[in-house]
């Protein structure tokens, strides 16, 4: 098989650009990570009918086979954590720009009432936006001119915004870590190439990629190689992560 990669860049016109693309060529199949709420859910429909398709790392529905991480374990992983190993957390949102953000609140909210400890959490714009480290950078400026964070301890949705929000408290005079003398933990989820460089190196949830991957491929190619008419249930597969504890919190 020849692999044809198209990106959207976030961008919902250029998605429907790169699915139109792939309706106008003959392939085997598709393994698709949607944009998520803004996604052309008539243009996915039509490629899906045309060809077996995977969605990757968020779903748009539950008739396709999905491959993603399963954030009711990977938070509630760091959410545990967190409270272990000093003040519990206060969860910074992410645009509803999918299904994970919505989800990776809830495992939060609920990891924390398991504990008998109370959710705060920081809410973002509620529009589909994916600027996450702009986004997060001025809604934790305007957190800390106020009254500040409810708990010395930040659990960010996603490692993208845990760059915005620690840009933010480096810019108020906070010393971010788990070391004596810091004022402010922080971390995400995901572990973002970029995470393990930061200042200090961001404690996160890995999401397992390289599984991830292969998942795909594995469910993709065994649809495509099944004979027609040979219909099952679409797998759903969730894959655990992985805490990575770093200096940051």
């Amino acid at each position: 098989y020849l692999a044809i990669v198209l990106s959207s860049r976030g961008d919902a016109q250029l998605e429907g650009r790169s699915i139109e693309t792939l309706l106008s060529l003959n392939i085997a199949g598709a393994i698709v990570a949607p944009l998520g709420v803004h996604s052309d859910m008539q243009l996915m429909r039509s490629l899906r009918a045309r060809i077996p398709m995977v969605f990757l790392d968020s779903s748009l529905d539950d008739d396709t086979p999905f491959v993603g991480t399963n954030n009711f374990q990977s938070v509630p992983l760091i959410t545990e954590y967190l409270c272990r190993s000093g003040e519990p957390p206060t969860y910074f949102d992410m645009p509803p720009v999918n299904r994970n953000g919505p989800e990776r609140k809830l495992a939060y909210v609920k990891t924390m009432e398991r504990l008998g400890l109370k959710p705060e959490i920081i809410a973002v714009t509620s529009q589909n936006d994916w600027r996450f480290e702009d986004i997060a950078f001025e809604e934790a400026r305007r957190v800390l001119r106020g009254s500040g964070f409810p708990t010395r301890t930040v659990l960010c949705a996603n490692d993208r915004c845990a760059v915005g929000v620690m840009a933010a408290v480096y810019q108020h005079g906070l010393r971010i870590g788990r070391e004596p003398g810091c004022d402010i933990r922080i971390a995400g989820h995901d572990d973002q190439p970029h995470s393990r460089y930061g200042c200090p190196p961001l404690t996160t949830v890995a999401q397992d990629f390289d599984q991830l991957a292969q998942s795909s491929v594995v469910i993709l190619l065994d649809r495509v190689e099944r004979e027609d008419g040979d219909e099952r249930a679409p797998e759903q597969v969730r894959l655990e992560g992985k805490l990575v504890m770093r200096a940051s919190a």
